[in-house]
């Protein structure tokens, strides 16, 4: 027994032997070192929307009549008040101008009641006509008044009815959808054109109910659609939903888009981060990365760790854990950096 414990220091011995002589035969290698720092860096909350239309509208006639024309196609951008079809509005015409020509007669009426009334009054004054004819012109006096507000109500139809006959769009935007075609009858109601406002757009994000807290009104919100892969869109909180879906456990906020160039489009998936506040972070050049992976100096050695990396800014990337701010990292790596390697 005693002599395999002898046996077993002197070979314990010749091994740290060994290793003493392997660790002053590593050559020792000059490699540009860097210290991690810390940087105010924001945090980002990782989400997924879809793009929606700011607005949208499936323009009815409020006419009743045969289509003449159309203006536009699926596709095409329209101002506000531009025209997307016009009914035949002949028969429209000539009620308006029928309804004129009696609201200007019931006027003619109204003015010639006007002078029996004031004659009236005179005349009663003068007790030249008793109380009765008095209260009979009166009356007439006062029946023209509403027979004249009546026909230039029915001035105003006609006139409505007239303009009716061209439908027009409601807010500038893009044609999603073409119904009305050339020759076909359309009441009131039946839908002509369905117009999308694209400029602004809508990102709807789904939140889980976990970060509930952490949204607010205002927050900036970065994103990228796959059909524009390298370009990135931002937008602005601006709608946060009330509740919480219950089958989901989450919840719905909507951030306003900018779309001047009309270059995004309604029903576009979004993958999108939310900006949230600033939090001090140590940070490592990109050059000190393989991948996921940096070289720290312990003790005159290169220790290789995992990092878990943040955000990239610039030629910098927030580290969340690995390393901390003050330790000593080898930058530059090439093909002879390894674990272990001894360095000035």
């Amino acid at each position: 027994m005693k002599r395999l414990i002898a046996l077993a220091l002197v070979a314990a011995a010749c091994t740290q032997v060994s290793e003493a002589r392997t660790m002053k035969s590593d050559p020792l290698v000059s490699l540009p070192i860097a210290t991690v720092t810390e940087r105010p860096t924001p945090r980002y909350l990782p989400l997924t929307g879809t793009l929606v239309a700011n607005r949208k509208s499936d323009v009815a006639s409020d006419g009743v009549g045969k289509v003449a024309e159309t203006f536009v196609e699926r596709g095409s951008f329209v101002q506000k008040g531009a025209p997307l079809a016009r009914l035949d509005g002949r028969g429209a015409a000539f009620s308006a101008s029928e309804a004129r020509a009696m609201a200007q007669a019931s006027r003619a009426q109204q003015e010639l009641a006007r002078s029996e009334c004031e004659r009236a009054e005179r005349l009663f004054a003068q007790e030249a006509i008793n109380r009765a004819e008095y209260d009979r012109m009166r009356a007439q006096c006062t029946t023209s008044q509403w027979s004249t507000s009546a026909a230039t109500a029915r001035e105003a139809l006609a006139g409505k009815a007239l303009g009716d006959a061209t439908i027009r769009a409601p807010f500038a935007g893009m044609i999603a959808e073409r119904f009305a075609q050339v020759g076909e009858y359309i009441r009131a109601g039946s839908p002509v054109a369905t117009v999308v406002e694209i400029d602004p757009l809508r990102l709807e994000l789904t939140v889980p109910e976990m970060h509930a807290g952490a949204l607010r009104e205002g927050q900036a919100v970065e994103f990228e659609v796959a059909a524009m892969a390298g370009r990135s869109f931002r937008g602005t909180i601006r709608y946060i939903g009330p509740s919480v879906r219950r089958a989901s456990r989450d919840f719905v906020v909507e951030a306003q888009v900018a779309n001047a160039d009309h270059a995004l489009r309604p029903g576009m998936f979004a993958i999108a981060r939310v900006v949230l506040e600033e939090k001090p972070l140590p940070v490592v050049p990109t050059s000190a990365l393989r991948q996921d992976h940096v070289f720290v100096v312990v003790s005159g050695r290169l220790e290789e760790r995992i990092v878990q990396l943040g955000n990239q800014q610039g030629e910098y990337v927030a580290v969340l854990g690995g390393v901390r701010a003050g330790d000593r990292i080898a930058i530059q790596l090439g093909n002879d950096v390894r674990d272990g390697l001894r360095v000035e």
